[in-house]
């Protein structure tokens, strides 16, 4: 396109030098045709805009992250003129359309359209616009092009993706057995003993430390506990959508993966999150879980303290024998959250979600980074 704006430039600035020394009916004639042509070429591209038409659909009413969806579109021209040079861009932020060059440029003749079927998969969980984005017009002679936005974008709901886990590494396993584990010693019980190192200093009993002289602590008593707790922190931190529906897809994928796994092996799944709180112990029981997460919404402005202290004294969470944190920010509340849940006897594993480059070099036994763009059955099998 360049090199055409030269040539005509050129010529243009030959026929003025021309009419200027020279004159004559075809020096004129030559000034008025390359006078012309720009300006025929902007009135081309502006019927195109107007008559130039798209039409798009999905099919099928529930568009899954990760999972191919029949599209569909077509391009109409409406005119009596033939159409050329017509690109069109898809959005690709959130999704990806099959074997589609957008560099290709259609041809259409007058009344006439191109329609194609392809397939459209969205990568995250949310509402966002697929489909044709963009619509690029270049004239006849190659000197301009106009690009205009689709008027009419496909918007989809997409729903998380369920990712069926085989099995769990030793890191990601919070429980060995398929159903109770034991007992956790958890309960202080009257009857007290000289106090090790080691111990609580909360489970110091200071009136019989006074009575003997020594530090004395209360000893624990069996507590039956079973299953798993899982409990996802539910900030959005950031206002950036870039930032926020690949985290937030994740951490749901995470989520639902985990509870479907221990559900598939008969080990109730506690789930506590903003304004959920649920016991999931059989598959029929799942089904209903994955539809709350298909539309639970993240806080924008959420109390995390309140939060944090509202798990603390869940029953769906304090029962369970080990507690999955699911978060996205590695900070001082959220160290002081996991502490807390340990001193109450909980196993615990924090699984943190981010950007790749983000998070750092955080991972360690009990801390589990996993990348927006990370095979989940790689990290956690």
């Amino acid at each position: 396109m360049r090199r055409n704006r030269i040539i005509w430039l050129v010529f243009f600035i030959m026929s003025v030098v021309a009419i200027s020394f020279y004159g004559g009916s075809v020096s004129y004639g030559i000034f008025f045709v390359l006078t012309a042509i720009p300006v025929v070429s902007l009135l081309y591209i502006l019927l195109v805009i107007v008559w130039f038409k798209i039409y798009q659909k999905l099919e099928g009413r529930n568009v899954v992250a990760n999972h191919r969806t029949d599209f569909y579109f077509t391009l109409q021209n409406e005119s009596l003129l033939a159409f050329a040079g017509i690109r069109v861009l898809f959005y690709s932020d959130y999704s990806t359309i099959d074997g589609l060059d957008d560099r290709i440029e259609y041809e259409l003749a007058s009344h006439s359209g191109i329609r194609k079927q392809t397939g459209l998969i969205c990568r995250y969980r949310g509402e966002y616009e697929v489909g044709i984005r963009t619509i690029i017009v270049t004239d006849l002679f190659r000197l301009f092009s106009i690009s205009y936005k689709n008027k009419e974008p496909l918007r989809v709901t997409v729903r998380p993706d369920i990712v069926k886990l085989s099995a769990l590494n030793d890191r990601a396993d919070i429980i060995t057995s398929a159903r109770d584990i034991g007992t956790d010693m958890t309960e202080p019980d009257a009857l007290v003993r000289e106090y090790a190192p080691g111990d609580d200093r909360r489970m110091i009993h200071w009136k019989a430390s006074a009575a003997s002289g020594k530090l004395m602590v209360r000893n624990r008593i069996a507590q039956q506990r079973s299953g798993v707790a899982i409990i996802m922190d539910p900030r959005r931190i950031r206002e950036d959508p870039a930032w926020y529906i690949p985290i937030e897809n994740r951490m749901l994928e995470e989520a639902i993966a985990l509870t479907l796994y221990y559900c598939s092996k008969n080990v109730r799944v506690g789930f506590m999150s903003r304004n959920i709180t649920s016991d999931v112990d059989s598959m029929d029981g799942f089904e209903s879980f994955y539809e709350s997460m298909c539309l639970f919404d993240f806080d924008e402005d959420p109390d995390i303290v309140s939060f944090y202290n509202d798990a603390l004294f869940c029953g769906s969470v304090m029962d369970k024998t080990g507690v999955y944190y699911l978060t996205h920010t590695w900070d001082e509340g959220s160290r002081e959250f996991t502490k807390q849940l340990s001193y109450r006897g909980q196993t615990v594993t924090v699984i943190l979600t981010g950007i790749k480059g983000q998070t750092g070099d955080l991972s360690s036994d009990d801390i589990i980074v996993i990348g927006t763009d990370d095979d989940l059955k790689e990290v956690l099998e």
